[in-house]
């Protein structure tokens, strides 16, 4: 991986090298994964479950991204995110809204270092 992809990534709260080692050092896959990623609807579902108040899809919507963004290593949007499930698993939209605001801007960060580094490859 060139360093400038690695540091672009880096810089949007990608744990690189974590995630390599989860793909075993495939960076093709794991470039493919990361495109997906952009085109995945889980944040486009969270956001319209927030707008309607459904803790049940919102829940389900946030549970499923944070996975995805563990396994693709994404901590700037699992650290936000994994709280956000928890308030959801509770059956509450306490803070979410607001919280969603905040998870909203750092995908957008991350989609963005995403799409830098991938039409750079």
């Amino acid at each position: 991986m060139k360093d400038t992809a690695r540091t672009v990534l880096t810089e949007a709260g990608i744990n690189v090298d974590t995630a390599l080692k989860r793909f075993l050092d495939d960076e093709e896959m794991y470039f493919e994964f990361l495109n997906s990623f952009v085109e995945d609807t889980l944040m486009s579902r969270l956001k319209q479950a927030v707008q309607n108040g459904s803790v049940d899809d919102a829940f389900e919507a946030a549970h499923a991204l944070k996975g995805l963004c563990a396994n693709l290593s994404i901590d700037s949007m699992s650290k936000m995110i994994v709280p956000m499930v928890e308030i959801l698993r509770g059956r509450s939209m306490e803070g979410i809204p607001e919280d969603f605001k905040g998870l909203s801007q750092t995908y957008e960060n991350v989609c963005t270092a995403i799409t830098k580094v991938c039409t750079v490859q």
